[in-house]
């Protein structure tokens, strides 16, 4: 297969798209499988596929795994990304994303230490000065984060500034008091999905113990008050425990109380977006 136009790490053993496809639609709709080479038997990729899977992701997720290289992060890795595509299946589109195979074990309900620390890690991570909230190269319009019913506003944003006004015109719209300015805070990576399955954990040659990422649907850049409310808005008994552990990096703000309280009072309204600002259309069938 030709390099990526995303910039990708080649990987001149990957098959093609076509193939990759039929592999996958052979196994049914499965969280992810590995493509093996048939001649050595190695696995070649892993493959992550589904109606939810998309381009933006498998850029945000390799971004992740170049940032943290950068950063020099020894405890944490993600997958760096290979290809990411998506095809029709039945009228509706699939997304597929072929990413390096990392082994180990899935994380379970004995390690919310180290999943707090990876989270910690992931959360100090800022988005590049070029960047949109939401996923990288996906624009605004692509924000996932359990602020929102179902984690997606269902707007067509077309730039930052639309986020922020629909915020405020939330807040109005719930009477909820609120002076402050969003915009004014930083942007910085933020998970919402604290699952034991999004993390696994591989031993190295040296006997260190290694976390590994591994899926980024739920992970976008945000400003900062955004990462406190997805702490705020875990469900389970695990997600609770590891918000808990984490040590959090930046300066808590004000804005993040505010903002959990609009959350819990949007839900009545459904995954229907209220208090659209002027020019910002609902958003369609993903149009």
């Amino acid at each position: 297969m030709s390099s990526s136009p995303y910039e990708f790490q080649y990987n001149p053993n990957l098959p093609s798209e076509e193939t990759i496809v039929a592999h996958c639609l052979g196994l049914g709709f499965v969280p992810g499988t590995t493509i093996v080479d048939p001649s050595t038997k190695s696995v070649i990729a892993w493959i992550k596929y589904g109606p939810n899977v998309t381009i933006d992701e498998a850029r945000t997720q390799d971004w992740t795994a170049k940032a943290l290289r950068d950063a020099g992060a020894s405890d944490l890795q993600v997958p760096r990304v290979f290809h990411a595509f998506t095809a029709e299946y039945y009228g509706c589109p699939i997304g597929y994303i072929a990413m390096e195979f990392i082994e180990g074990i899935d994380c379970d309900s004995n390690d919310v230490e180290l999943v707090a620390k990876a989270v910690q890690t992931l959360i100090s991570l800022e988005a590049p000065p070029t960047a949109t909230l939401g996923h990288i190269g996906g624009g605004t319009r692509s924000i996932v984060h359990s602020f929102f019913p179902e984690w997606l506003p269902n707007a067509n944003y077309k730039s930052d500034q639309d986020f922020y006004a629909h915020i405020h015109k939330i807040l109005k719209f719930l009477h909820i008091d609120f002076h402050g300015d969003i915009s004014r805070h930083g942007r910085f990576l933020c998970p919402c999905d604290f699952n034991p399955g999004n993390f696994r954990k591989r031993t190295m040659e040296d006997g260190r113990l290694v976390l590994v990422a591994l899926d980024f649907r739920a992970t976008c850049f945000m400003p900062l008050p955004f990462i406190e409310v997805a702490m705020g808005k875990t469900q389970d008994d695990f997600s609770r425990k590891v918000v808990r552990k984490i040590a959090y990096p930046h300066q808590r703000s004000d804005s993040a109380t505010v903002l959990l309280s609009a959350s819990g009072s949007l839900v009545q309204y459904g995954p229907k977006p209220v208090a659209l600002p002027s020019g910002v259309s609902r958003r369609m069938n993903d149009s």
